[in-house]
């Protein structure tokens, strides 16, 4: 989930899932164009070095790389909002997926959670965790399950490999996998490479406690549970903090983007923290 939903457009694109309104707007596409630049640059450049050495090796070129990767976000945000949204109706309730910027948000729209016998029901902290919680692990499970299929078929995965390295797993203690051999078109490559990067990483970092994250409601509704209170301030504290050491730490990895967005959602939970103390006395 991100902010909130962002004015209609002439330009969006609208369709629906399983009953699910769907808008995606205009600036979904350039904003994931500029995000996966580097990413599909580096697979070009990859491929081009490779094919003057190895026969049959070929890259599509840049433009095909990058609209890859567009689309591979496109599919992979689709599903984190389905999750959101099938989660809702679950519970009775009815929603509306916008995709923007580099996310997107499903909103409530109508419909109730009934009790027996027909009285209205409220969701609860833990309705409300679970629909959080829906869309990273839906994300998730479209990772593994793009990622295996890709292993069964012989293709190489290198992203796997860095995903078990960064949560401290040794390769060595999945030798049964096999390993497979990098795809000679970077077409197959990229398809496979970024759909399992963005979600893995996005998901990763949604769930992270930072308002208005998934992880930032999660970590709400837990206080909420445990101090019996809305847990708002709470969770804007623990945003506040997270959101300034993440982005030191992409600072420190050299990704400006990405810490300054962690910057941003960082300074917005210091000032709702703010607000929520009342006005300074003079």
């Amino acid at each position: 989930m991100m902010i909130g939903e962002p004015m209609p457009s002439q330009y969006d694109w609208r369709f629906n899932i399983v009953g699910i309104p769907i808008r995606v707007t205009w600036l979904f596409w350039l904003v994931n164009a500029a995000l996966g630049y580097t990413s599909a640059m580096a697979v070009d450049n990859g491929y081009r070095r490779l094919a003057a050495v190895v026969p049959d090796v070929s890259s599509p070129g840049l433009p095909s790389l990058l609209a890859i990767w567009v689309v591979a976000a496109f599919v992979s945000v689709l599903i984190h909002e389905l999750g959101h949204a099938l989660a809702f109706r679950y519970f009775g309730i009815e929603s509306h997926i916008v995709l923007y910027h580099m996310g997107g948000v499903a909103v409530p729209t109508a419909g109730y959670a009934f009790q027996r016998g027909g009285a209205r029901r409220r969701l609860s902290h833990a309705d409300q965790i679970c629909i959080s919680a829906a869309g990273p692990l839906l994300q998730f499970l479209s990772a593994i399950l793009v990622g295996g299929i890709a292993i069964y078929m012989g293709i190489k995965v290198p992203m796997i490999s860095t995903i078990l390295d960064f949560v401290g797993i040794k390769p060595e203690a999945l030798n049964w996998l096999p390993a497979g051999e990098l795809p000679k078109n970077a077409w197959v490559y990229a398809m496979v490479e970024f759909y399992v990067l963005i979600s893995v990483w996005w998901p990763l970092f949604n769930l992270l406690p930072v308002m208005p994250l998934d992880g930032g409601h999660i970590v709400q509704n837990l206080v909420a549970i445990i101090r019996r209170t809305d847990g708002v301030y709470e969770a804007h504290a623990i945003g506040t903090a997270t959101g300034f050491l993440v982005a030191w730490w992409f600072f420190q990895s050299g990704s400006s983007i990405n810490a300054m967005l962690f910057l941003s959602l960082a300074m917005s939970n210091l000032q709702s923290l703010q607000g929520r103390m009342g006005p300074p006395n003079w």
